[in-house]
């Protein structure tokens, strides 16, 4: 797998959670979206994540669809996923981080994160 289509990525959504609506919103909407290849270990993504969310939250910032994606990655255990970004800022939404089994391609966590206080997003893979 080289690269993945808005449509494809779209196919990939089987959840109806309020985070993965938004998301799916997004890319009809023509939101930029961006999949890192390379599987990372779902346990280790979940780690990261709490931390980053709890971060946020801290500062007040806004989070939806969190407890799922936990729930999603903790289910996932070791496996490895893919991570990709779907950026809704510009129409007013969230930043969406999905997470991904590879084979076949199918969104197994889904959240939305408001920008840190500089206004930079949480970026890269983990």
């Amino acid at each position: 797998m080289n690269e993945v289509s808005a449509s494809e990525l779209l196919a990939a959504f089987e959840s109806d959670s309020d985070a993965s609506i938004q998301a799916k919103n997004a890319l009809l909407s023509g939101a930029p979206f961006e999949i890192w290849l390379k599987p990372l270990p779902a346990s280790m993504l979940r780690g990261i994540l709490r931390g980053r969310v709890g971060s946020l939250q801290r500062r007040g910032k806004p989070v939806v669809g969190i407890t799922e994606c936990l729930a999603g990655l903790a289910e996932k255990g070791e496996q490895g996923v893919l991570v990709a970004n779907v950026d809704d800022r510009e129409r007013g939404g969230y930043l969406f981080r999905l997470y991904l089994d590879p084979q076949p391609l199918k969104v197994v966590a889904c959240m939305g994160f408001g920008t840190s206080s500089e206004g930079d997003p949480i970026a890269g893979p983990e």
